[in-house]
């Protein structure tokens, strides 16, 4: 009975296992390189980039692409709007740590101090985007009113306009979330009502 066969394979088996790891090693050390360098390879040798490599500009994200921000674009988006007051085109406005305070109650945004009046309180862009959505939404013979809606992570889907005895009232379809964020977003809906 020898034990020479069996020792053989296993030295094989060891400086393939071997060769296999240097070789890893080695191309993960020229794949982490991105910083222009040339990769040195095992038997020493030096390799350049190609010239199409050196072509390929490295792509860094810009703030803008952040997942964490609600709305990469600042200004007012569309949102579904139903209800009593028969106002079927609402705008929605945004702003991270916005400030205010969500309130059901429109308020008519007819006048430049009226506008004034409903940003107090408003930052971080608000109030200059709720004055740009008022001349979005206003058109002859109506008249524009805003609502706080909402302050947390996720956008109101839709909102429900209906007349009241008080005025306006806008209820959102918040989406059932587990989301918490690090900063709360404000949320203001922006529309405009035929004048009666």
């Amino acid at each position: 009975m020898s034990t020479s066969p069996r020792r053989s394979g296993a030295r094989t088996r060891s400086a393939s296992a071997l060769l296999a790891a240097l070789a890893l090693a080695g191309g993960l050390s020229a794949c982490g390189d991105d910083d222009g360098a040339t990769a040195t390879d095992l038997a020493g040798t030096t390799s350049t980039p190609s010239p199409s490599d050196a072509e390929i500009p490295s792509e860094t994200p810009s703030p803008s692409d952040s997942p964490s921000e609600p709305s990469a674009d600042p200004g007012a988006t569309p949102i579904d709007a139903e209800g009593s007051a028969g106002v079927t085109e609402a705008v929605l406005v945004d702003a991270t740590e916005g400030g205010g305070s969500p309130s059901t109650l429109a308020f008519a945004l007819d006048t430049d101090q009226a506008v004034s009046d409903f940003v107090v309180g408003l930052q971080n862009g608000l109030p200059d985007e709720v004055a740009a959505a008022v001349h979005e939404v206003h058109a002859p013979g109506s008249t524009p009113y805003g609502a706080v809606v909402s302050t947390g992570c996720e956008p109101p889907r839709s909102v429900a306009i209906d007349a009241g005895e008080a005025g306006f009232e806008v209820v959102p379809a918040l989406p059932k979330s587990t989301v918490q964020c690090l900063a709360p977003v404000t949320y203001v809906v922006v529309f405009a009502a035929p004048d009666a």
